[in-house]
């Protein structure tokens, strides 16, 4: 099944997987989207991340529900350090040749979205390479920092710089809400940044959730731990989720919504 849901030709279509693979249909966008994959710890019931290296389990599935959040989103929020471990990430939303233009499809005749989102980078230290492939594609890369970075670190950046004397993930929300007039954020920061949103008062409004199923995985593919699941439920108001076999693997798509 998961090798047909990734074929995409149309808006419509979009539509009609992302209601399959999460158990219910994507018919609004949430003012802040949190996406990410996770194995499930059958002794702890702890949700760890899964790492972006050769020794994960990989899923196309969890490659589309990542852009179709994207594709909804007027901005998205990362950090410094994921761009220091993803030499290769990119921003496209026409990533795998059989979704075509299909997202792109979806993002405009769906939200009536023509403009490409905000890339807000999440950085202390400032070290970035600005040559890295996801700051030169479509997304329009905007850098969220401290006073004292941007103005040691950060004075010949290409890109537009936000400093704040005090930085934070809530801070950068808020300032591409009010300043950016971006009614749809999905945040891709990792879990030592994005867990503090789940904290009251919870800013997440809606977590799309891939769990690999597989009762054991390799040390070298677990991440941070992100949060309890149980815990995780007593967040959101409802929970919509699929099964679905991919390459070999057995996933559930979480959709939690507030």
């Amino acid at each position: 099944m998961g090798g047909n849901l990734v074929e995409l030709s149309d808006a419509a279509s979009v539509d009609r997987v992302a209601r399959i693979l999460f158990g219910s249909a994507l018919d609004s966008r949430p003012p802040v989207s949190h996406s990410g994959a996770v194995w499930n710890d059958p002794e702890s019931q702890q949700l760890t991340t899964l790492r972006i290296n050769e020794y994960g389990p990989k899923s196309d599935l969890d490659f589309l529900s990542l852009h179709i959040a994207r594709a909804r989103a007027d901005a998205i929020v990362i950090t410094g350090k994921i761009l220091r471990d993803e030499p290769s990430l990119r921003y496209n939303l026409r990533a795998d040749p059989r979704w075509g233009d299909a997202l792109a499809d979806w993002r405009e005749r769906t939200w009536g979205l023509w403009e490409p989102p905000w890339l807000l980078i999440l950085t202390a230290s400032g070290r970035l390479d600005f040559s890295h492939p996801a700051l030169q594609g479509w997304a329009k890369p905007l850098i969220f920092t401290s006073d004292r970075t941007a103005a040691r670190k950060l004075a010949d950046s290409p890109f537009p710089v936000v400093a704040d004397a005090k930085p934070d993930i809530r801070k950068a929300i808020r300032h591409l809400q009010m300043a950016r007039d971006c009614q749809c954020i999905s945040i891709e920061a990792g879990p030592s940044t994005a867990v503090s949103l789940y904290e009251r008062p919870t800013m997440i409004n809606e977590l799309l959730l891939s769990i690999y199923l597989d009762k054991t995985i390799d040390d070298r593919a677990r991440g941070a731990p992100l949060i309890e699941l149980a815990r995780l439920r007593g967040r959101f108001r409802s929970e919509t989720s699929a099964t679905h076999r991919c390459q070999g693997q057995h996933w559930s798509f979480h959709r939690f919504r507030r």
